[in-house]
């Protein structure tokens, strides 16, 4: 009976050593490595996405280009509505065109203010400003509505703010006219 009561307490000091043993090895070992394992599975995990994103998008090259290529088209454009400073002169020139295929003799072309350094304009937008200018004309009622509407169809961005009209005594049929217009110019 001793022997089995000292067999059993091996047994048990054996199975005590055995779990320790293994609470160690659990803690030492493997948590570790399945908390790594973990970790970098979810870094597997978004770099599987990014490169599924990213081979969507190659796959998408066209769709992207031609989306390119229309945003370019619309830049375009719009810088053509809007002007540079450097371009005003061209646009006064415009002006003048549009008056003499309407019929409307210009009298004076005059910016009311000449365009401020960029740091002190008064910005309307971060890249636009407003840029006012006075026309002096002469012209009879349907010439000055021909004038207006061919301006409102320019391919520029102008408003009309102000219009005077005055008659003359040496020629009834003409109207002197004074017109204020603003067009924005990009900064």
């Amino acid at each position: 009976m001793a022997d089995l009561k000292e067999k059993q307490k091996i047994y048990i000091l054996a199975a005590i050593f055995s779990i320790a043993g293994l609470a160690l090895y659990y803690s030492l070992l493997l948590k570790p490595q399945f908390s790594s394992f973990i970790a970098k599975n979810k870094e597997f995990r978004i770099v599987k996405e990014r490169v599924k994103n990213g081979e969507a998008l190659v796959a998408n090259e066209a769709g992207i280009r031609r989306q390119h290529d229309n945003f370019e088209k619309q830049a375009s454009y719009l810088e053509k509505r809007l002007p540079g400073q450097d371009q005003i002169s061209s646009l006064l020139e415009d002006f003048s065109n549009v008056a003499e295929s309407s019929g409307v003799k210009i009298l004076r072309i005059k910016p009311l203010e000449a365009p401020a350094p960029l740091s002190k304009q008064k910005s309307v937008n971060n890249s636009y400003t407003e840029f006012p200018i006075l026309i002096e004309a002469r012209a009879g009622y349907h010439q000055f509505g021909a004038f207006v509407n061919k301006l409102e169809a320019m391919d520029r961005f102008i408003k009309i703010t102000d219009i005077d009209m005055a008659g003359t005594d040496k020629d009834p049929r003409h109207q002197d006219i004074k017109i204020r217009i603003i067009t924005y110019v990009l900064q």
